[in-house]
């Protein structure tokens, strides 16, 4: 009750796959909270995911007049501080506040994204993804960063969280029938990283001394927990990702060439993670079309002609009746404007000199 009013409440429900989704980020959480020594506070995580619910919260009872568990938001907000950090927060600074004003802002632009820019009446974007991208593309690598690539060497606190990963993965990507997406990314993906590390890409990480290259280029990339988590947990979203088992091949497939085209030319482990979490930003942007070119693959030369009243009008034709829609707009230009500053971090020397640890400070992690 609100006063006089009777508000319905709408509690989570078992079979909504979010939720097993938010249990193995937690379980991460706890992970790298204890044994993993991630550089995030208790309080950032948790502040993060109170404001994401909030927000949801308030914005459910307006629209529909229901006080609705947030599960979409909460997991936003896990997502962000699982994946953001604040330069100078130490593992072990359970309560520190440093940086906090980047975790919510990161949590206003997902969820401002998601409800404002919406063609067709539905979100385009990952919310969590452009919140991150948002941020670590206009505050900048001195002020945050995203998790490491590399969480340690191959011992029992590594190996626990690649069990969590990999089994949860499994629990999650079938109850949406995803499985065959991630391995459409992580196939062609690992190929051409080790084609890049074969004509001798490299790159610096704070984490180690001297460039990285070879062999062990292609093992910091394609092993890495967190590119497992990008594919597993945050590609696999319902509501952005192709919906058709042949258009989520495609998805899959398309997000690992553009991530591996961007990591091409990034010379630094921040610039490597902007560019994998950007790709997701472009192929969101483009579902529509891919689901279009899926549906007009499926139908084949024999199909009665895309002319023909019964049928719905040509692609082109769909795709120009709303390309002037204002959310339309929104979505080229925030899908544009991630893969041109990813590219322009290949560029950016103090980015390299942050990663070498010659400027800057040098533990800002």
């Amino acid at each position: 009750m609100l006063g006089r009013r009777s508000i319905p409440v709408v509690l989570p429900s078992r079979r909504d796959p979010r939720l097993k989704l938010s249990v193995v980020i937690i379980a991460l959480q706890v992970l790298g909270q204890t044994v993993l020594d991630f550089k995030v506070s208790i309080a950032q995580i948790l502040i993060t995911i109170g404001v994401c619910a909030l927000i949801d919260t308030s914005l459910t009872l307006k629209r529909q007049g229901v006080l609705a568990w947030p599960a979409s938001a909460l997991l936003t907000g896990n997502s962000i501080a699982f994946i953001l950090r604040a330069s100078g927060t130490d593992h072990g600074d359970w309560w520190s506040l440093n940086g906090i004003e980047y975790f919510v802002l990161a949590a206003l632009v997902s969820l401002v994204v998601k409800e404002l820019v919406r063609p067709g009446g539905h979100h385009r974007f990952n919310p969590s993804n452009i919140g991150i991208i948002w941020v670590l593309l206009v505050i900048g690598p001195v002020h945050v960063f995203p998790q490491y690539l590399w969480w340690g060497p191959a011992g029992p606190a590594v190996i626990a969280a690649l069990v969590v990963i990999v089994l949860g993965a499994v629990w999650v990507l079938r109850a949406v029938r995803m499985l065959g997406m991630a391995l459409a990314f992580l196939v062609p993906f690992t190929a051409l990283i080790g084609v890049f590390a074969a004509t001798g890409q490299s790159f610096v990480a704070i984490w180690q001394e001297g460039p990285i290259s070879g062999f062990d280029y292609w093992v910091k990339i394609c092993t890495s927990p967190e590119l497992l988590v990008f594919v597993c947990f945050m590609m696999s979203d319902p509501a952005t990702a192709a919906r058709t088992p042949v258009s989520r091949i495609i998805y899959g497939a398309a997000t690992a060439v553009v991530a591996a085209a961007l990591v091409f030319f990034q010379p630094t482990e921040f610039g490597i993670k902007v560019a994998i979490l950007s790709s997701l930003t472009l192929t969101c942007a483009l579902v529509p079309v891919i689901e279009a070119v899926t549906r007009r693959l499926q139908r084949g030369p024999g199909s009665p002609s895309e002319a023909s009243p019964a049928q719905p009008p040509p692609l082109r034709g769909r795709l120009g009746a709303g390309a002037l829609r204002p959310a339309s707009i929104a979505v080229v230009i925030i899908a544009l404007t991630a893969v041109v500053g990813t590219a322009a971090l290949a560029d950016n020397k103090d980015l390299y000199y942050i990663e070498r640890g010659l400027t800057g400070p040098v533990n800002a992690q």
